[in-house]
């Protein structure tokens, strides 16, 4: 960075009890609400259960059987599909090897899906992972920022397809809801040029830093541009990576289309669509819940009757999923473990 953006070393230091002080407050908010947030998703979720006939639900996981690991490598190619998103967001001979940024995906959606964290505290935990492993550090921590972004938009195209086809189903809400989501669209497009290709955006928060006396901030946002500038060079790649993030949501919906079927529940994939964007989006909305628990829950129950489903079955379907996720996502937290404690050397691709 320039000399302008390196931090003054004459710049008198807080005590520390002060500088301590608002970080402690600060995180004790953030578990605060994580944890009411935790709470009352249980309780949507108990209140669901109790208003179920348990003995439907056991039965479906019965139905299920050993086809439960279908669903588990139908998740598995869903990660793959999702890493090589972000792997064309590097040039072949920057990037580590496929195996390696398959792992740190996998990780990232393990912590999101198993874990008492904010839904892209995974995000965090790749990028810096992949610092460790990338020859270009920032610019592979740049990637994960990018990758993220270019999965937001692919979720809200995907939800936009779940509202068209519920109100093809002919509920009329859905094109309302849809042309809400289709407005997001433009406006999404617009702030990542702004990020990735202009960053005017980013200059801006620069200098706010500057005026707010954060030098180390404003060194960090100039870094974070210039490696943003280099990720998004090539259209190409990142149209690539877009078109790649779609097919993994309809992977997604491929793997609820699979758990109905292996539960005896004969539906189109239409409607498996429909009930995986919405889904997620509900997931989404509710971010201040943690992995959205009894939000994805509460809203498949809510589609149950569109898609053809009992409310039974479709919260046997929910429960399904966080029973996947688990199976997914705690050999995924020993991945992170054992990352954390043996640093990878450098791999290229």
């Amino acid at each position: 960075p320039p000399t302008s953006c390196r931090p003054a070393l004459t710049q008198s230091a807080a005590p520390p009890e002060a500088a301590a002080g608002p970080g402690w407050r600060g995180a004790g908010l953030r578990l605060a609400l994580r944890l009411g947030g935790l709470g009352l998703g249980l309780a949507i979720l108990g209140w669901l259960l109790s208003h179920a006939d348990l003995a439907e639900l056991l039965s479906a996981f019965a139905h299920i059987g050993w086809g439960f690991l279908a669903i588990v490598a139908a998740r598995a190619a869903t990660i793959a599909v999702d890493a090589a998103a972000w792997a064309m967001l590097l040039p072949p001979g920057e990037r580590p090897s496929f195996a390696a940024m398959l792992r740190l995906r996998w990780i990232g959606e393990s912590i999101n899906t198993t874990l008492p964290v904010a839904q892209i505290g995974g995000d965090v935990v790749r990028a810096r992972l992949m610092q460790r492993l990338a020859p270009a550090p920032g610019r592979g921590a740049a990637s994960v920022a990018v990758d993220f972004s270019l999965s937001l938009f692919a979720q809200i195209l995907f939800t936009i397809l779940g509202f068209v086809l519920l109100a093809w189903k002919g509920d009329q809400a859905g094109w309302r809801w849809a042309g809400i989501c289709a407005a997001l669209v433009p406006l999404f497009g617009i702030f990542l040029w702004e990020m990735l290709a202009r960053r005017r955006l980013l200059a801006a928060v620069k200098r706010l830093a500057f005026r707010l006396h954060q030098p180390r901030l404003a060194a960090a946002l100039h870094s974070l541009g210039g490696a943003l500038a280099l990720v998004a060079r090539d259209r190409g790649a990142l149209a690539r990576a877009l078109a790649l993030h779609l097919a993994s949501f309809l992977t997604h919906a491929g793997e609820t289309w699979l758990t109905l079927l292996l539960m005896g529940v004969s539906t189109g994939f239409g409607d498996a669509v429909l009930l995986e964007s919405l889904g997620l989006a509900a997931r989404s909305a509710a971010f201040l819940i943690p992995s959205g628990w009894g939000a994805q829950e509460a809203a498949l129950v809510a589609l149950a009757g569109v898609a053809g489903l009992t409310p039974d079955t479709a919260l046997a379907l929910g429960l399904v999923k966080r029973a996947r996720e688990f199976a997914v996502g705690l050999p995924g937290l020993v991945a992170w473990a054992h990352a954390e404690r043996h640093p990878a050397a450098r791999k290229r691709g």
